[in-house]
């Protein structure tokens, strides 16, 4: 007959096992459930083509200024809105006009980059060869768009971990659905690699 302890420490044994399988199974869920949240994002912006992440830019960089849609993003049935609306993006930054950008951004990117803030970030830069790669379904009816461009800028102006007058840039954006229409939203992690445009 087996001892008082032995029994407790059976019980205990059988109680932990679903718990242990429960927190197992909780895990799982969260690590997928991040994932699509996330949009495997680090993944799309390094798994877009090479050949098309980095095109040759159309006379001095940064290029054409007009966004350029891949044939995959070109079947999506929302490419035109999106193009659309990354043109108004761009030209925003090209021609140095505060409200047209906050005509294509979320309220909290308004909120987060007034006036001051987006001419010190912008007020050097001129991007160009945009070309949207992919246009992928995000969470909550969002969508990612996963795109590449050049930007020239003063070194200053760049980002302080490569201040380069030219950089390509390869980048997943996020586009959020509004009673407005389609609109730029808030920043993703690890959602941008940039090079200096000597780079191969």
């Amino acid at each position: 007959m087996p001892s008082k302890s032995v029994s407790s420490e059976r019980g205990l044994l059988l109680w932990a096992l679903p718990v242990t399988a429960v927190a197992l199974v909780g895990a799982v869920a969260a690590g997928l459930f991040a994932r699509n949240v996330y949009g495997d994002v680090a993944q799309r912006v390094e798994s877009a083509p090479e050949s098309s992440a980095s095109p040759t830019p159309e006379g001095e960089p940064p290029g054409t200024r007009r966004v350029a849609l891949s044939e995959g993003a070109r079947r999506h049935p929302d490419a035109e809105a999106v193009q659309q609306l990354l043109q108004r993006h761009f030209n925003s930054i090209n021609k140095d006009k505060y409200y047209l950008w906050r005509s294509t951004v979320v309220r909290a990117k308004r909120i987060n980059q007034p006036y001051e803030q987006w001419q010190d970030e912008y007020h050097s830069t001129e991007d160009g060869t945009v070309v949207i790669h992919r246009i992928v379904p995000g969470p909550d009816a969002t969508m990612r768009v996963v795109m590449s461009f050049i930007s020239t800028q003063d070194p200053a102006d760049a980002p302080k971990s490569m201040p380069a007058g030219c950089l390509r840039w390869r980048v997943v954006y996020r586009i959020v659905p509004s009673s407005e229409g389609l609109r730029l939203g808030q920043g993703l992690p690890d959602s941008s690699l940039s090079k200096r445009c000597a780079e191969n």
